[in-house]
């Protein structure tokens, strides 16, 4: 068993590597900041000494509004001069061409006040999670022949898992951040967790599962990640993210195995999942949260006021990977998408646009609203290019074009530019049409017409597949088999 986990994590580390030397962005870079970061070896104080490439720039910041709080000093290398933060501001005045400066931080002394996303500072067992923001001071913008280069001191026995992507043949981990902005939250985990490499058509996962009482199976949650990102995959054929963070966190308090997760954009993307690690293999494949997280991926970074393109697609594809898999059956995932659909038409805010009802999502509540709404707008231009293109098109065939030309992780994309990309993949104007009908308009998205022409036949809260309808196979290509089937061999050995 040994032999071949090695075996097989060599093969994910070489694989990783090719992937690396394709990344244009560690070649472009000239003018590299390089960053080293200590720990102690209990977690609670980070020393970060930065040295810049060139002039510095005239300040650093810090994302979080706890940063000032955890900040305890700073210092010019080599000079006598102390710094100070002035708010979740730097200043660099005294510090000379390719200088260095120090400053030290306490990540556990007084906890987050001011983060309630969740991509919060915390103790996960004898290991800690920490969002970025609050000890990583860094340049406000980099130029295009800028990149900053991350490396970690880790105590003997503790490791590091950050969301940037790793330059390997390092003695010590070492990241690049890349260009994207400085307030994109992210988050580092240190632990004495060994981080796994996942290997999965197109990418290598990195996976860290932290501490928890009990323990957490390792293998079971591995199984269960690789199954999640092998069904988002197969929508055509690869990950749409080489090497994404994905952090699993034992000790959520609930009856169901996965109730909290997300994804973040601060760096490569990543995935972070609390779990309750008492629950049985089955039910976490049984669940549609990871395969919905890891759908997120299918997109870019898009804006939050546009939310309802990035979690519709997400919830879209979440029974539809699961039904291509044989995870569940195609009937089961048309129920559950019309049961969602009905929910979300229930909850619609009368008087509200799609746009204002995203926008008022978080104060509101109405994210079925905007969640389904986004899906449901979806499936029209899923069964407009399957139908007028006699399958040639589709959904997942313009993703995979997107995916080829658009992922860049440093870009933020409107929905309304996403959309246009995605007709000029298409040739036609499918999207800008949906865009157009419903963004701004008020009200859930009338399905009556396309569940008619699938053979959707709802009867209350139920639906039926007709035997005979206009685009029934349509329908029933939306969710058939793909090129991964769940590994149902080792769930029934649990």
């Amino acid at each position: 068993m040994a032999l071949s986990f090695d075996m097989s994590a060599r093969r994910c580390v070489c694989a990783l590597l090719g992937l690396l030397v394709l990344m244009p962005a560690l070649a472009a870079a000239e003018r590299v900041h390089r960053y080293r970061v200590s720990a102690d070896a209990e977690l609670t104080r980070l020393t970060v000494r930065a040295c810049f490439a060139g002039q510095p720039p005239s300040e650093l910041v810090a994302d979080s509004l706890d940063a000032p709080g955890a900040f305890l000093e700073a210092r010019v290398v080599d000079q006598r001069t102390r710094l100070a933060a002035n708010g979740t501001e730097l200043r660099l005045r005294e510090v000379p061409a390719d200088g260095c400066v120090e400053y030290a931080v306490n990540v556990t002394g007084n906890g987050t006040r001011h983060d309630y996303s969740g991509n919060s500072t915390r103790r996960i067992g004898r290991d800690l999670f920490t969002e970025v923001g609050l000890w990583f001071w860094r340049p406000v913008q980099l130029g295009a022949d800028e990149d900053v280069e991350v490396e970690f001191d880790m105590p003997a026995g503790l490791s590091v898992s950050a969301p940037w992507m790793p330059v390997l043949k390092r003695e010590r981990p070492t990241y690049r951040v890349g260009r994207g902005p400085a307030d994109r939250p992210s988050s580092v985990a240190f632990g004495r967790f060994r981080e796994i490499p996942v290997e999965v058509p197109g990418a290598v996962l990195r996976l860290a599962i932290l501490d928890g009482n009990p323990p957490a199976d390792v293998e079971a949650l591995r199984t269960w990640i690789e199954d999640a990102a092998r069904s988002v995959a197969a929508v055509y054929g690869r990950f749409p993210v080489p090497s994404p963070q994905i952090l699993v966190m034992p000790g959520a308090r609930a009856a169901e195995p996965t109730p909290w997760a997300y994804v973040l954009r601060g760096g490569q993307a990543a995935a972070h999942f609390f779990v309750n690690q008492r629950r049985p293999l089955r039910e976490y494949v049984d669940d549609w949260t990871a395969p919905h997280e890891l759908s997120h991926l299918l997109l870019p970074y898009v804006r939050s006021q546009d939310a309802w393109l990035s979690e519709g697609m997400a919830s879209y594809y979440q029974g539809i990977v699961r039904a291509r898999s044989g995870a569940i059956s195609p009937e089961e995932a048309w129920q559950r998408m019309h049961s969602s659909f009905k929910r979300a038409r229930d909850w619609s805010a009368k008087g509200a646009t799609l746009a204002q009802a995203t926008e008022r999502m978080f104060r509101d509540g109405g994210y079925m609203r905007v969640y389904w709404s986004g899906a449901a707008m979806l499936l029209l231009a899923d069964v407009r290019l399957r139908a007028a293109s006699g399958g040639a098109q589709s959904l997942d065939t313009v993703l995979e074009a997107f995916g080829r030309c658009c992922l860049d992780p440093d870009r933020e994309w409107t929905a309304r530019q996403v959309f246009e990309r995605f007709d000029q993949i298409a040739g036609g104007t499918v999207f800008r049409d949906l865009y157009a009908a419903h963004v701004n308009a008020e009200g859930f998205p009338d399905l009556s017409g396309v569940y008619a022409e699938l053979g959707l036949r709802a009867l209350g809260g139920k639906v039926e597949l007709a035997d005979r309808a206009p685009l029934s196979q349509v329908r029933d290509a939306i969710m058939a088999p793909g090129g991964y089937r769940s590994p149902a061999a080792l769930l029934g050995a649990r």
